[in-house]
């Protein structure tokens, strides 16, 4: 079963996130906020994280630069799920930065996301 941490300051979203993925077999953990989520991440060993960019106490790309600078965390697959343009230079820098893919939250539905999850969760 995999377990995946949704970095996400929106409790409705990651209500809606964690009905949808224990619909498909899957844990999921939430943070709240960008230091929570490094701690989690750290603390856990996700097999995915789903993070938002825009956060409380840590930019998404400050957080995803923490997760790969560690050797024990920086292989996990991180997909970007953000209400921020993907021409926006935070996404490209996260890109640059190593993550398998960005969705614009506007422009996906869970059931992509759960194909993305899927894949990167082999």
């Amino acid at each position: 079963m995999a377990k995946i941490l949704l970095i996400e300051d929106d409790a409705l979203f990651v209500k809606m996130y964690q009905k949808k993925l224990s619909r498909e077999g899957m844990t999921l953990l939430a943070a709240y906020d960008g230091e929570q989520g490094v701690e989690m991440t750290k603390a856990e060993k996700p097999d995915l994280i789903i993070l938002d960019l825009m956060l409380p106490k840590m930019a998404g790309s400050e957080v995803l630069k923490q997760i790969k600078d560690k050797p024990s965390t920086n292989s996990i697959p991180v997909i970007v799920l953000t209400n921020l343009s993907t021409s926006s230079e935070e996404v490209n820098r996260c890109i640059e930065m190593g993550v398998k893919e960005t969705f614009l939250k506007t422009d996906v539905t869970p059931a992509q996301v759960v194909e993305a999850i899927k894949k990167y969760t082999k």
